[in-house]
């Protein structure tokens, strides 16, 4: 028996955990243009919490962003 075959374990995952788990896969990009879309969302969305001087320390590297629930 090889070194990989003695070491292989089954385990028994619950229906409703994998389930759940093909779920979460389906809200994922599938591909390149789904994945740029959504950073593209995710741009201007913060790109309309920041000002100038922000977005550009953040495009550079050098800034960050902390996501926090405003109290309006």
């Amino acid at each position: 028996m090889s070194t990989s075959e003695e070491s292989r374990i089954e385990i028994n995952i619950d229906a409703d955990l994998i389930s759940a788990a093909e779920a979460e896969l389906e809200k994922l990009p599938k591909t390149v243009d789904e994945m740029l879309e959504k950073w593209i969302y995710l741009g201007r969305a913060v790109a309309n919490q920041l000002n100038e001087e922000e977005q550009l320390l953040v495009m550079a590297g050098t800034g960050s962003v902390r996501v926090g629930v405003s109290e309006d």
